[in-house]
C-alpha cells in the first residue's frame, strides 16, 4: 500500500494516471488488463461457484477472451484516434455530457451494489476472523482506504495533485 501511495504522488495528469505517461511496456499493459479484469471477489466467487456447479463456470472466463479481443482490436484504435482514456470520456465526446453523466451514474450504482457492498462484507468477515473484533468497523476501515484512492483519482482528473 505504501508503494502505491508513493507512486501516486508522481502522477500529474489524467494521462499519467490512466496510461502511466505512455511509458509502460506490453507486459505491463497486459498485467493491467488482467488485474482490471480479475479481482479477489472474482477469484473467490469463481472458485465457489465452480465447486458448486462444476466446469461449466469456466465458460465465463473463456468467453471473456472474445470481449477482451473486441476491446483491443475494435475499441482501442478508436480511443487512441480520439485521444480518450475512458469509456465515459468517449461517450461525452461522441454524444454529449448527458450520456457521459448517465453512464457514470449507472456504473457507480452497479459498482456499489455488485462489487463494493459484498466486497466490504466478505473482506471484513475475513479480517474479523484473523484479528477478532467488530465486522462493521473493519468494513468502515476498508471503505476509508478506498475513499482516499477515489479522492486522489478525482483530484488527478481535475488537474490537481
Amino acid at each position: 500500500m505504501g508503494l502505491g501511495l508513493w507512486a501516486g504522488r508522481r502522477e500529474e495528469s489524467s494521462e499519467d494516471y490512466f496510461l502511466a505517461g505512455k511509458k509502460t511496456r506490453w507486459w505491463g499493459v497486459a498485467g493491467s488488463i488482467f488485474g482490471s479484469n480479475v479481482s479477489a471477489n472474482h477469484i473467490a466467487g469463481m472458485m465457489g461457484v465452480g465447486y458448486m456447479v462444476g466446469f461449466a463456470q469456466s465458460q465465463f472466463e473463456i468467453t471473456a477472451i472474445a470481449g477482451l479481443l473486441l476491446l483491443c482490436y475494435g475499441f482501442l484504435p478508436v480511443y487512441r484516434k480520439m485521444n480518450v482514456y475512458t469509456l465515459s470520456e468517449y461517450l461525452g465526446r461522441r454524444y454529449d455530457d448527458r450520456s457521459r453523466l448517465s453512464f457514470a451514474i449507472v456504473m457507480i450504482i452497479i459498482m456499489v451494489v455488485v462489487q463494493m457492498v459484498p466486497g466490504f462484507y466478505f473482506g471484513s468477515r475475513s479480517v474479523n476472523r484473523l484479528l477478532q473484533g467488530d465486522t462493521g468497523s473493519k468494513a468502515v476501515a476498508e471503505a476509508t482506504v478506498d475513499a482516499k484512492g477515489a479522492i486522489k483519482e478525482i483530484k488527478i482528473k481535475k488537474g490537481g495533485r
